[in-house]
């Protein structure tokens, strides 16, 4: 089947090529390696779109840093963040895929799809990605909002305040917020930012 394979890839048949691999039921990798191959070719024509559509395939099978690589060289930041987000459908992505995703929205300004990956939950209510990869790309971008929402939900409550209290400045509500913690989240979180809290008390009230 390889020669036949060669012969379609030098005539440029690639959908012949993968209609080829299916029928013969080649393993998912084989197939994975011809979709590249058109994916390739799609690319080098500048069809952009296309060739995305042909790598979104092989998701599980082609090192995703080999497709994420070309879209970045090329600014294709849409069809970069499809591919990224469709990783982290899949279960695939690791912190730096979460990283360029959510760097992705922020460039993008679109709140809505950074909202949406966020609130992201699967059915244990786990996040699908690296919870203070989120936050310190959020709080970067100056999405203190998006941030705080991951940290609430994550528990993560030392990040919670600091958002609060070193980019807000929002001393108030921190103390709203540690009054509502058990005693002993309580407990680490004013040994942390207590005497921060109190500093900015006395200067209040005097």
């Amino acid at each position: 089947m390889e020669s036949k394979l060669d012969m379609l890839f030098k005539k440029n048949l690639y959908t012949v090529a993968i209609n080829l691999v299916q029928s013969q039921q080649a393993d998912a990798a084989a197939t994975a390696e011809v979709l590249r191959k058109y994916g390739d070719h799609l690319y080098s024509k500048q069809d952009f779109d296309e060739a995305m559509a042909q790598y979104i395939l092989t998701i599980g099978h082609l090192e995703p840093s080999y497709v994420i690589q070309k879209f970045l060289d090329a600014q294709r930041i849409h069809n970069l963040t499809n591919y990224l987000e469709k990783l982290h459908q899949k279960g695939l992505a690791s912190k730096d895929h979460t990283t360029l995703l959510l760097n992705c929205y922020t460039k993008l300004k679109d709140v809505e799809k950074l909202s949406e990956f966020i609130k992201s939950e699967d059915g244990v209510g786990e996040h699908k990605f690296d919870v203070e990869t989120a936050i310190r790309v959020c709080r970067a971008a100056n999405y203190h909002k998006h941030a705080m929402s991951v940290a609430k939900k994550a528990g993560r409550h030392e990040w919670y305040l600091k958002i609060l209290l070193e980019d807000l400045g929002r001393y108030e509500e921190a103390l709203q917020y540690i009054s509502s913690l058990e005693l002993s989240q309580a407990g680490v979180t004013v040994k942390e930012y207590g005497k921060i809290l109190i500093e900015h008390k006395a200067s209040g009230n005097s």
